[in-house]
């Protein structure tokens, strides 16, 4: 789905210079296109050529075809130049090319109230999207050979400001689940010692080390930076079961962050059983005067009445009444 919103986002900025030599199909059109039999040689042979890496040869044949079909094969093209230990030259360059280009057939279909218009083969948002992801993925190697080398500078080599930022954070990420432990303690090291990434815009970069290394300190820096959804989506990953002592840890820790305190709290409570160390720093939280009922609720909720009813033996003032007001969202 996240692919599809891409390719429709590349393509719309182009759409309405388009609009007026544009040919508009329905889906039936497009299906009783695609399931002709006679189709079939032609796209097998223009993947022979792409796979041979004769691309002249492919536009020479993809010219005597009829434009749709040819709209068709560049899309499956661009789909299968993902392969990127087959990159070449003269790939990129066809990729380039039909990037450039906008499709003439577009397909208008209904929604639920609404009518959709977009292309029937989408080829150009195809071939920038892998163009995209190579560029990140040459981006991901020089980075790895600068970390190995000792000489990746992590603030420099992202420039927060430029416009290119969002590869380069890409690029780092997709190399973290592929990084060896000891490349991994080196970019945590790299990267704590950086003053200058206090600067950086987002937690991206951060939230994925930390998830791979399991590093404290990451996560303690983490927690203090301004709440992103890379960093709320770190810490609902803590959640997930099975969940270990060091997630439960963690998971504490990011109450410091006020907009975390809520989903860390929550995640805490839904721990069945629940260890003491967990009961303990619950009973600190219940003693909170500005969210002590919200987690009284919350354990009340979650299954924990027993222990609450326990507990309401041996406290007393805002804690007692935090658990008694937990204990009543039960009765509602």
């Amino acid at each position: 789905m996240k692919r599809f919103l891409v390719l429709f986002l590349l393509f719309g900025l182009g759409a309405y210079s388009g609009a007026l030599r544009a040919i508009t199909l329905t889906p039936n059109d497009v299906a009783a296109h695609m399931a002709e039999p006679s189709h079939v040689a032609v796209v097998l042979h223009a993947r022979q050529l792409f796979e041979s890496n004769q691309l002249d040869a492919l536009n020479t044949y993809l010219a005597t075809q009829p434009e749709l079909l040819r709209e068709e094969v560049l899309t499956i093209l661009a789909r299968r130049a993902f392969d990127f230990s087959r990159m070449t030259a003269e790939r990129e360059a066809f990729l380039e090319t039909i990037s450039e280009q906008q499709p003439k057939y577009m397909v208008r279909s209904q929604g639920d109230g609404f009518w959709a218009t977009m292309p029937a083969f989408n080829y150009a948002g195809e071939a920038k999207w892998v163009l995209n992801h190579w560029q990140i993925h040459q981006l991901q190697a020089e980075a790895l050979q600068l970390l190995a080398a000792d000489q990746l500078s992590l603030a420099s080599w992202l420039e927060f400001s430029s416009p290119d930022y969002p590869l380069h954070r890409q690029a780092i990420i997709d190399a973290i689940p592929t990084m060896l432990p000891a490349a991994l303690n080196k970019l945590e090291a790299v990267y704590l010692n950086d003053k200058n990434m206090v600067w950086v815009p987002d937690n991206a970069i951060l939230a994925t080390l930390g998830e791979h290394t399991k590093s404290a300190a990451l996560y303690e820096l983490l927690w203090l930076r301004r709440t992103d959804g890379y960093s709320l989506k770190a810490l609902q990953n803590l959640g997930v079961s099975p969940v270990t002592p060091d997630a439960i840890t963690q998971m504490m820790a990011a109450t410091i962050n006020p907009v975390l305190t809520d989903t860390a709290n929550r995640q805490l409570a839904e721990i069945h059983p629940m260890p003491e160390n967990v009961k303990a720093f619950m009973v600190k939280q219940l003693a909170n005067r500005n969210y002590g009922k919200d987690v009284a609720t919350m354990l009340a909720q979650q299954g924990h009445k027993t222990w609450l009813t326990e507990m309401l033996q041996t406290t007393s003032g805002v804690t007692q009444r935090n658990i008694e007001k937990g204990l009543e969202t039960l009765t509602q």
